[in-house]
């Protein structure tokens, strides 16, 4: 018994390190070593809004790819954003070992919070718009929230954002492990002294502690509410993300001010999309060019 229970304790913190390893980092704090902040990969900002779409694009992939994937990932969202006039940006920070978003989340917002500037004064505009998927709906969040970064985005897009109700018990099934006893989540929150441990064992793994809701990046994000006055928030989950587990409750912000909508519910004859296939299917441009215009 205490072997299957050793062995489900393990496989739990296994599938918190990987649930959290592609999301992205913070400030070293009381509960984490120091966290590298990774490199970026900075577009040229080549491109003039228009009188119809005012405000560059910023668009911020997930952690669910390495750098050489990301444009065959997001070619099609890109793509058909610039197709329809938009001046649209691609972005990648907290790169660490070719992984987007690998690095500290609060040093990752602070990269981002730098690249608006840039086109801020660059493009000469006073916002920007962000399109974020996953792991970047993090960092924005965090730049959004804790670094006072909302006076300067005009709409938030999310699709398959992680937010309050993530336990991690996808990123198990991953790895093959289905219907565990315990959650990633709820072990980290009945054992708060195994953040500590996994951290000093495995350096590598600690920004992945960072979205545990123990820790003080998780609350400075989700603790009261997300959505920030003066910012409009459109998000998009699916019932089929494997990843953000629950779905679609782990991917849902139910507050003022934000537009939220299941895939499912918009397109019911569609294929099945899921937690990464999503942003690159062709309903959700179609749907992210409705809320950038609505």
């Amino acid at each position: 018994m205490r072997r299957i229970l050793a062995t489900g304790m393990a496989a739990a913190v296994i599938g918190m390190t990987a649930m959290t390893a592609t999301p992205a980092a913070a400030e070293p704090t009381s509960d984490t070593p120091t966290i590298p902040a990774g490199a970026t990969i900075e577009p040229e900002i080549d491109c003039t809004p228009t009188v119809a779409h005012p405000y560059p694009i910023v668009v911020l992939p997930g952690g669910d790819g390495t750098t050489t994937e990301t444009a065959a990932q997001w070619d099609f969202m890109v793509g058909s954003l610039r197709d329809a006039g938009y001046c649209t940006l691609l972005f990648q920070g907290g790169i660490v070992d070719g992984t987007r978003w690998a690095g500290d989340i609060p040093s990752g917002a602070r990269q981002v919070a730098d690249f608006i500037a840039k086109v801020k004064h660059t493009v000469g505009v006073e916002k920007v718009e962000i399109i974020a998927h996953s792991a970047g709906t993090i960092v924005t969040n965090y730049y959004l929230k804790v670094l006072g970064g909302a006076p300067n985005v005009s709409h938030a897009v999310f699709i398959t954002p992680e937010a309050r109700d993530c336990d991690g018990a996808g990123f198990l099934t991953a790895l093959g492990i289905k219907n565990p006893p315990i959650t990633p989540v709820q072990l980290l929150q009945a054992f708060p002294f195994l953040a500590s441990v996994i951290a000093a064992a495995a350096p590598d793994k600690a920004v992945a502690l960072q979205m545990a809701p123990t820790s003080e990046v998780y609350q400075a994000i989700f603790n009261g509410p997300i959505a920030q006055p003066g910012v409009r928030y459109s998000v998009l989950a699916t019932r089929n993300d494997e990843l953000a587990t629950p779905a679609p409750a782990c991917s849902t912000i139910d507050e003022p001010g934000v537009t939220m909508a299941i895939y499912e519910d918009l397109f019911p004859a569609a294929p099945p999309v899921g937690h990464s296939t999503i942003r690159s299917d062709a309903n959700t441009a179609g749907w992210v060019l409705k809320q950038l215009t609505n």
